[in-house]
């Protein structure tokens, strides 16, 4: 399998449809896929976009991170001065060959200004661009905040609707993500993004992870299957995870060093959540957003979520240990025994995976479980502090020439969807022993289903905080701690709406 996968990714860094197509105008071999995208005779992608010269000219993403080590999404990544080589070879290289093609294509120099804000939430990053707008200056025509930030920015009114203002930007392509549209668009309008121009939106998605040989040694059911059967609940998880619990160091407790049905963190209580159907808030049919969290159905779940994340012989949350050993993330502790083979699930987000590499056992990858066998789909929430978005500022840079924003972002996220998305599958897998076709299409089910609840990136009363907090809370008392907060929430909420309403 990983040798079929560098075989396809040599063939779509080797060819140059997507430039030819869009040169030549010879639709004769091309055709469109379900979802009415353009598509090459051997199936990659097409931007529909004009034919371009401009001149050299250079067009700029301001992004941001934590880190002082940036690592981009963006541009090719430079080891050559000695720094530790974090991002994947074969993603690093999809992204230089993406975007060489698209620079030769529309004769430009992709660039990317680096800011690095420890905060990352309305931190340095948001107020530099208030000030560049209220100055009139910003020499960027993209910004890739953190999703948080996407929307603060929004709210501020300093982003462009990428759905009306920006020509020739096609939001209903398939290498932006849907899902992730539909439920951050307010009264049609949309002011950030994800898609397959980036890599951290996929890497910030929320997946389980099994160990296949306790699912083998404890004769337990194959999970591809019930995910595939539609079996695949959390009262079905919550069962398998009661399969083991062992106290190997005899200390009275089961913690990282001991064995146990999952290991996880409060995350899971907005991925559970998020997976089972329910949202904090909504879009409602007005095409504002309304807040859902309560209801008969998000109770059942709740009850549901607690059985499993309050038993505390079967699950350890990695926030029961900040501070523990001297390490700067628990998660790097609570790793630990899914990587000796001694717990059956383990849940994060896509990017786990590059921390298998010292595992013996074979893994699998799966979506976060549904609540029950009636619901529709399975869904997958992308982290709205890990995750980056793209937004375009209303800054000098932009207003001189959308038209030129709309066609490069167009370009490079088709470009993104034919070179970058098989690569990031390959890395996904890399430290799996079997590569197997199941693994490929737990990922388009990943993938095909993320998003993010708008009332977790709005914060809205902080219902978000509250719902992790209920991993702690007496059973019960969803209730009573919703009821106390509901009227700030909703008092929030119709803020945000007004802002939008009068600024349209």
């Amino acid at each position: 399998m990983k040798k079929l996968y560098c075989a396809v990714l040599c063939f779509i860094f080797l060819t140059t449809l997507l430039l030819s197509s869009c040169k030549n105008g010879d639709d004769n071999k091309s055709g469109r896929d379900n979802s009415g995208a353009t598509v090459s005779g051997d199936g990659n992608y097409i931007a529909n976009i004009p034919e371009k010269d401009y001149g050299g000219k250079s067009f700029v993403f301001l992004t941001c991170g934590p880190n002082q080590e940036h690592e981009s999404e963006i541009v090719y990544n430079d080891y050559t001065d000695g720094g530790d080589e974090k991002m994947a070879k074969v993603v690093n290289d999809a992204i230089s060959t993406r975007n060489h093609s698209v620079e030769e294509l529309l004769n430009i120099e992709i660039k990317e200004q680096y800011v690095f804000d420890t905060k990352r939430k309305n931190g340095e990053f948001a107020n530099k661009i208030r000030l560049d707008i209220s100055a009139g200056s910003g020499d960027y025509h993209v910004l890739t905040p953190c999703i948080y930030d996407g929307a603060m920015l929004a709210a501020e009114g300093l982003l462009f609707d990428l759905n009306s203002d920006i020509r020739y930007l096609d939001m209903s392509q398939p290498w932006w993500d849907q899902t992730f549209n539909e439920e951050l668009t307010i009264n049609d309008k949309l002011y950030f993004t994800v898609g397959d121009i980036g890599t951290t939106n996929k890497s910030a998605t929320a997946a389980l992870f099994y160990n296949k040989n306790l699912v083998e040694k404890l004769a337990l059911e194959n999970p591809y299957d019930l995910v595939r059967e539609h079996k695949w609940t959390i009262d079905k998880v919550t069962q398998m995870a009661k399969s083991i619990s062992s106290d190997d160091n005899q200390d009275g407790k089961i913690d990282y060093n001991d064995s146990m049905g999952w290991s996880g963190q409060l995350d899971d209580m907005w991925a559970l959540f998020y997976g089972s159907g329910e949202k904090i808030a909504s879009i409602g049919s007005d095409g504002y957003p309304m807040l859902t969290m309560y209801n008969e159905r998000s109770t059942d779940v709740i009850d549901a979520m607690l059985k499993l994340v309050q038993d505390d012989d079967h699950y350890i949350s990695a926030n029961d240990y900040w501070g523990a050993e001297g390490v700067a993330w628990p998660s790097l502790l609570t790793i630990k025994p899914f990587l000796q083979g001694k717990c059956l699930f383990f849940s994060g987000n896509i990017s786990t995976t590059n921390d298998f590499a010292d595992m013996d056992d074979d893994f699998g990858i799966v979506p976060v479980p549904l609540y029950d066998e009636n619901q529709e789909d399975y869904h997958s929430l992308i982290n709205p502090w890990v995750s980056s978005c793209f937004a375009v500022p209303k800054n000098v840079a932009v207003e001189s020439d959308k038209e030129f924003v709309g066609i490069v972002l167009e370009a490079m996220a088709a470009a993104g969807k034919n070179m970058i998305q098989p690569a990031f599958y390959e890395v996904a897998l890399k430290y799996q022993n079997t590569r197997d076709d199941d693994s490929i299409e737990m990922l388009d089910r990943i993938f095909a289903s993320r998003g993010c609840d708008i009332g977790i990136i709005f914060a809205w009363g902080k219902l978000d905080v509250e719902l992790q907090a209920l991993a702690s809370a007496a059973p019960g008392t969803f209730t009573s701690k919703y009821e106390s907060l509901k009227d700030i929430a909703q008092n929030q909420l119709e803020e945000t709406v007004e802002f939008f309403k009068e600024n349209e």
